[in-house]
């Protein structure tokens, strides 16, 4: 039996868009995805309150945007990275998201329906407050 982190992806796990060439390239970057996550993680965390930006992050540890943004996104995912009130230009000007760890003291993002912000109005996913709604895929 394998040891397994927090950064090993399920093995059939690594995103892909349902291309052959995706689904390809996703079976191929297996072996690397959880140890980019981890180096990821550990980059952002490095960074402290200051955070990084996706471009900060592809430059100080050489990986394309193809490996780094899907990496970010599961560490989003998993309460590990949170988005930053901030921005900080990228080298062609543009704004970008600053990226932080999370800190361990905070309680992960809600991810229940039944606990989204109503703002005053009726949450029908509470049960009695109004008539259920069901969730409906397109």
């Amino acid at each position: 039996m394998t040891d397994r982190s927090l950064f090993d992806d399920p093995p059939d796990k690594p995103p892909h868009n349902g291309t052959d060439t995706s689904r390809l390239a996703a079976e191929l970057a297996k072996p690397f995805v959880g140890k980019q996550r981890e180096r990821v993680f550990e980059f952002i965390k490095s960074q402290g309150d200051h955070g990084a930006t996706d471009e900060e992050i592809q430059t100080a540890l050489k990986l394309t945007g193809n490996s780094e943004r899907p990496r970010r996104h599961r560490l989003v995912e998993q309460y590990r990275v949170k988005e930053s009130p901030n921005m900080r230009p990228t080298q062609a000007g543009r704004p970008a998201t600053v990226w932080v760890a999370c800190s361990t003291d905070q309680p992960p993002a809600v991810t229940s329906k039944a606990n989204w912000r109503t703002n005053g109005k009726t949450n029908p996913n509470i049960a009695g407050s109004a008539e259920f709604v069901p969730d409906f895929s397109i």
